[in-house]
């Protein structure tokens, strides 16, 4: 399973593959046999080849051997879908990288924005996802209507 995890704000993409003992992980080129072993509660021990962590989860935060770390886990499809705002960031577009269905618009012609803030729900493979502006302004023009497909590279929104 491929995915894409934060620690701190920085991004790493990984494959977890479940063995009958544990999981191989494929992380930053490296491969690395893993298990986990619950203890009590939100803590167990993390055992990286051969070594072993003691973790303990707490929300959107883990710590091993007591330093901290934010996680965050991110869906490869959201991931994707999170970068179509970034195709546009100095022009203020709103783009999808994937084709889909506009289940809602947030956001009218003349509405001030704030980057990051949710501007379209889009539909794609059976998931919703809300896109972001990626920077903060007035919303020039809205090019879709909820309800309505989209194809990949769709200029949605544009943001001045």
């Amino acid at each position: 399973m491929e995915v894409s995890v934060k620690f701190n704000d920085k991004e790493f993409d990984a494959n977890i593959e479940k063995r009958e003992k544990g999981f191989k992980v494929n992380f930053e080129g490296k491969e690395f046999s893993a298990d986990y072993e619950p203890l009590s509660g939100k803590d167990g021990n993390l055992i990286v080849n051969g070594k072993s962590y003691h973790v303990i989860f707490t929300g959107n935060s883990v710590y091993v051997n007591g330093v901290h770390f934010d996680i965050e886990t991110l869906d490869p499809l959201k991931k994707e879908l999170l970068k179509s705002t970034a195709l546009g960031k100095d022009e203020g577009a709103v783009v999808t990288s994937m084709p889909g269905n506009v289940k809602r618009v947030l956001v009218k012609e003349g509405d001030e924005v704030e980057a990051g803030q949710p501007v379209v729900v889009l539909e794609a493979m059976k998931m919703e996802n809300e896109l972001e502006a990626p920077k903060g302004g007035t919303v020039k023009k809205v090019n879709v209507r909820e309800n309505s497909p989209v194809e990949a590279n769709t200029v949605l929104i544009e943001i001045e």
